[in-house]
């Protein structure tokens, strides 16, 4: 049972690990060749509707997806409530931004944005189809046909968006590849997951989960909001053109942070569920989870300071150069990122979706300050304050959290510092390496790659830690 239970667990790390990453991918090649055929200043008026269809994402869902994987048993009923429940909002949803549009172009002065915008929420309603199908996915931990699924509405809407580009359509492009990729997701969902709603649904269901979704809803709202007020700040208050700078520095600085973060959490979770109550295996086990993703975070956050140069250079037109800085500093910050990811995990398992609540506003009313302490120092003072916030944020969440599983500050120090400290030491002095009259971009991001990593490695080797083997034998595992 418990060799079974691994099995599955670690083919589900796996092929999270792919969908997360194939995702990144198939966006950093996409946005590679739209960045030449799209002006900077359209990606920035697409950017910064993005708060919107965040919302209306998290008011959609409303902490029930949690909820259902949460429950060990769920009945038929149960399931078609929350996708009527899914369906019902995101409708309500869109009529209330149709309506509501030109007051957001009357706010940027942008009368292009009524009509866009309509468009672009069209993504939410599409993605409400494919809620409960994706949540069934995640309980048998069959990441496998998700990412499939994902990769392929990835692909296609990428495409989509490319031809559009190259025959002129400019920001429609991009809007239509948010669009298409939600509608051809659902549509995939629907052919390959043979759930279907059932007779029998109450509003009862709803009720009686309600406890634990809304906490995770409040939660989830805040840190949208909060995670996306920021290129609405800077499409107000300074250019569209920055907002694209912005919008590209934080995706890039999210290729890291989405792999490893979403990769791990969406197995931490349903995996600890799957424990109990069983608080010293929950927490052997959260600890080897947490040493795991110190063990890639802070190599792969320190690499991205080291070649953000070359990576934007190649990346993106010379134009786009004001990215570099915005992705060094927000590296700092996606370091700690996908560990503070993990105490949202815990917490789920535990229950405590109450106590989560109040450790993401504590985190929200930080960027809150951040931003009006660093907003007179423009764009890489508001990315500063983002990139500080997290670090405080994974220590804070991580004292409270801990202390569910007798999983304390000290410990958590001991498990990532080492990682840390190793990281640092293996990639800081390549950040200079222009210095020795190094020119060429791609030597300039080849050498500190390959010998930073290393040099990492090697290092972590003659310490003695048993991560790496550990590492072996779960990729050995996962692929058999």
């Amino acid at each position: 049972m418990a060799d079974s239970l691994k099995r599955k667990t670690g083919l589900a790390l796996f092929w999270s690990f792919v969908d997360k990453g194939g995702q990144q991918v198939i966006q950093f090649v996409f946005v590679y060749i739209l960045a030449r055929l799209v002006i900077k200043e359209e990606f920035g008026l697409v950017t910064v509707l993005a708060i919107f269809t965040a919302i209306a994402n998290i008011l959609q869902e409303s902490g029930f997806s949690s909820a259902l994987i949460r429950k060990k048993e769920v009945q038929p009923q149960e399931y078609s409530s929350v996708f009527y429940f899914n369906i019902s909002v995101s409708l309500g949803l869109y009529i209330l931004f149709f309506f509501c549009a030109p007051l957001i172009s009357s706010f940027y002065g942008k009368p292009v944005l009524t009509d866009l915008s309509r468009f672009i929420f069209l993504a939410f309603v599409f993605n409400s189809f494919g809620i409960i199908q994706n949540v069934h996915l995640i309980k048998s931990l069959n990441f496998k046909i998700n990412t499939r699924i994902t990769l392929l509405a990835g692909i296609i809407s990428g495409l989509i968006a490319i031809a559009l580009a190259y025959n002129g359509f400019g920001v429609w492009s991009l809007a239509a590849q948010q669009v298409m990729q939600s509608f051809i997701r659902s549509l995939l969902l629907w052919i390959f997951v043979k759930w279907r709603p059932v007779a029998g649904a109450s509003f009862i269901h709803i009720k009686e989960m309600s406890s634990f979704s809304l906490k995770l809803l409040l939660t989830s709202l805040l840190n949208q909001i909060c995670a996306n007020i920021f290129p609405l700040i800077i499409g107000k208050k300074f250019s569209f053109a920055q907002v694209a700078a912005y919008g590209q520095g934080v995706k890039l600085s999210s290729i890291p942070q989405s792999v490893i973060s979403d990769g791990i959490k969406s197995v931490a979770y349903p995996l600890l569920s799957n424990i109990g109550e069983d608080n010293q295996r929950g927490k052997r086990i959260y600890r080897k989870i947490i040493r795991i993703t110190a063990f890639i975070s802070f190599p792969v956050a320190l690499s991205f300071i080291t070649l953000a140069k070359p990576i934007v250079s190649i990346y993106l037109p010379p134009e786009w150069s004001d990215v570099i800085p915005i992705l060094q500093i927000l590296a700092i910050g996606g370091a700690f990122y996908p560990l503070y990811g993990l105490v949202g995990s815990l917490l789920q398992y535990k229950g405590r979706s109450g106590l989560l609540l109040k450790i993401e506003i504590f985190r929200n009313i930080l960027l809150l300050l951040s931003i009006l302490l660093t907003f007179r120092y423009g764009v890489l003072g508001l990315v500063g304050g983002i990139s500080l916030v997290n670090v405080v944020s994974f220590f804070t969440g991580i004292y409270f959290s801990g202390k569910t599983i007798a999983y304390t500050l000290k410990e958590a120090l001991m498990d990532i510092t080492p990682y840390m400290g190793i990281a640092i030491v293996s990639f800081l002095p390549f950040l200079f390496l222009y210095k020795i009259g190094i020119e060429n971009i791609y030597l300039l991001l080849l050498i500190p790659l390959i010998a930073g990593s290393c040099l990492y490695l090697l290092i972590v080797k003659i310490l003695g830690s048993v991560i790496i083997q550990e590492t072996i034998d779960f990729i050995k595992q996962s692929l058999k």
